[in-house]
């Protein structure tokens, strides 16, 4: 297998995770962000939208994080990821789409207001629209994480998906993080490699200069 992407985006440590989960070996390439490589003919022809990531498994290239990560999940059901039954994948299937709905383009909003974007050309209209929306989606996963370690009853990618962005909410939104079932959802993840490795990492090649 080959991963393709940079490993300060999200969503390619999404991937990244699920493989150190599964112990697979793959190669990975790096494309996108400062590195460049999108347009070239050998990415963009895996596909079609040219963001990153892109796995390929033998002659199938698969493109959008969540997609990958159902994949690798279903093709190793005997994984720490694995999902071996239809009932298990839907209740997965739920969480993912929550994040992709609403988590994610509230802490990814407010990030890029934050972060991504020089202090000159903020707005700080979208900086309190981002983060009221990120305070009620993180309500709904502060709530089911009160009754539980994980996302389902034990780890899934579900939490891969969701729980990646953990790490850089704890800089753009510290209050919303330091909810206690939050915190303590976040300190069960960083007790596996593949966070630290991954995710838990310096974005500073992200950071807007002014």
């Amino acid at each position: 297998m080959r991963v393709w992407g940079r490993k300060t985006s999200s969503n390619v440590q999404k991937v990244l995770w699920s493989l150190e989960e599964i112990g697979q070996p793959y190669e990975h390439e790096i494309v996108g962000g400062i590195y460049g490589g999108k347009d070239r003919i050998e990415y963009a022809s895996k596909t079609p939208t040219k963001l990153v990531p892109v796995l390929e498994d033998g002659d199938l290239a698969l493109w959008e994080s969540h997609s990958i990560i159902r994949y690798l999940a279903r093709k190793f059901p005997n994984s720490t990821i694995g999902i071996d039954n239809d009932r298990r994948d839907a209740k997965i299937s739920c969480w993912i789409d929550y994040n992709s709905s609403a988590f994610q383009p509230a802490l990814i909003g407010l990030f890029w207001e934050m972060v991504r974007t020089p202090s000159a050309q903020r707005s700080k209209q979208n900086e309190e629209k981002h983060y009221k929306s990120l305070v009620s989606s993180a309500a709904i996963l502060s709530e089911r994480l009160q009754t539980h370690d994980f996302l389902l009853d034990s780890f899934s990618i579900a939490d891969i998906s969701t729980g990646t962005l953990l790490y850089r909410m704890q800089e753009v939104a510290p209050d919303i993080a330091a909810i206690p079932s939050l915190t303590r959802w976040y300190n069960r993840l960083i007790e596996r490699t593949g966070y630290t490795k991954f995710v838990t990492t310096s974005y500073e090649e992200l950071r807007a200069t002014d």
